[in-house]
């Protein structure tokens, strides 16, 4: 009898320790690098390809790791025959003890070197060991760290004349990708008192009669649409100046609605630079908008608009900012608005 509750106390605690395998398998990685996308850069006399990764520290405590002013030497790139890690770029590098707060991350960018120009799609695989300190105080040397082993990866695309290109099914992936990415740590996220104090709304008297336009989305046909100019407003009810980073061109990128249906066209930009918004205490800043929806959309629809307010607070320096990395966070809404024909 003692024998037979022996083996059914084992199997129950296989049992457990295999859910618990599987339930942990399932959970998002508590560290993981996510690579966002990929660019062109020149410096030095030297063409580089970089690619935008993103650290992700998904645990409820602050991550301090062994990291460096240079973030090439922090990766390593899989062998393939176009590309190799530009090494040469972190000459007089050093590393660091790095701070990355619970569920942010870090963005950093890995500088490529061509070998020679791809005729093909190519696979790069990107791997990172995370040396990790218990806490802020620990010593420096790799043996008194804790190893993550992290990777990811990402396809460029070229043609049979060596040219890059990008398809629909990429910008949907890098979609997907960037819902994970976890706040930078660099950005300042709206509080509960923030909200209250910058107010996002619309007057619709002063909404203009719908015109008959084309709508046109990356990858799909043109369709027949509706515009509308829509004057949107932000109000600072706070005590203090207002400071948010716009663009001087595609300021567009900073506007959305909650209504796949109902969109924000851009437009092509001969000079585009990031600037920054100053509203004066409890005094308003104006847009005006073009919104574009389907002639299908029935009188009476309603629908929202958001801004993403992002305070150059602690951010990286203004001509190095690129808004596709923030404009995810802090949403503010307006109020509901409706079509009216």
């Amino acid at each position: 009898m003692s024998s037979q509750l022996t083996k059914i106390l084992i199997v129950a605690i296989f049992a457990i320790g295999m859910m618990s395998n599987s339930a942990a398998q399932q959970q998002s990685p508590r560290y993981e690098i996510i690579i966002d996308k990929d660019g062109f850069s020149s410096f030095g006399d030297k063409d580089y390809t970089f690619l935008t990764i993103f650290l992700n520290n998904d645990t409820n405590e602050t991550l301090y790791y062994q990291g460096s002013d240079c973030s090439n030497l922090l990766f390593k790139l899989y062998r393939n025959p176009y590309f190799h890690l530009a090494i040469d770029i972190c000459k007089d590098a050093k590393h660091s003890q790095i701070a990355i707060p619970p569920h942010r991350s870090q963005k950093m960018e890995v500088y490529l070197i061509m070998d020679k120009t791809p005729d093909r799609s190519v696979s790069l695989i990107i791997s990172m060991d995370l040396y990790k300190w218990g806490d802020s105080n620990s010593r420096v040397d790799k043996k008194y760290l804790f190893v993550n082993k992290l990777s990811d990866s990402i396809t460029l695309h070229y043609n049979a004349q060596h040219q890059n290109y990008s398809s629909y099914s990429d910008f949907e992936m890098l979609y997907k990708k960037e819902e994970r990415i976890l706040p930078n740590k660099d950005i300042y996220l709206l509080n509960e008192q923030d909200r209250k104090q910058y107010i996002l709304k619309v007057d619709e008297n002063q909404i203009s009669r719908s015109r008959d336009t084309v709508m046109r989305i990356f990858g799909k046909k043109p369709k027949r649409a509706k515009s509308i100019t829509v004057p949107v407003i932000v109000q600072n009810n706070s005590d203090e100046e207002l400071k948010f980073y716009s663009m001087t061109c595609s300021w567009e990128d900073f506007f959305g609605t909650d209504d796949k249906g109902i969109t924000i066209p851009g437009w092509g930009c001969d000079s585009n630079m990031p600037n920054i918004i100053t509203v004066g205490p409890h005094k308003e800043f104006r847009r005006d908008v073009n919104i574009t929806y389907a002639p299908t959309f029935k009188t009476g629809k309603k629908y929202r608009i958001s801004m993403s307010l992002v305070k150059p607070n602690n951010m990286e320096n203004q001509f190095g900012f690129f808004p596709g990395d923030y404009i995810r966070y802090n949403k503010i809404w307006t109020n509901e608005i409706t079509i009216k024909d």
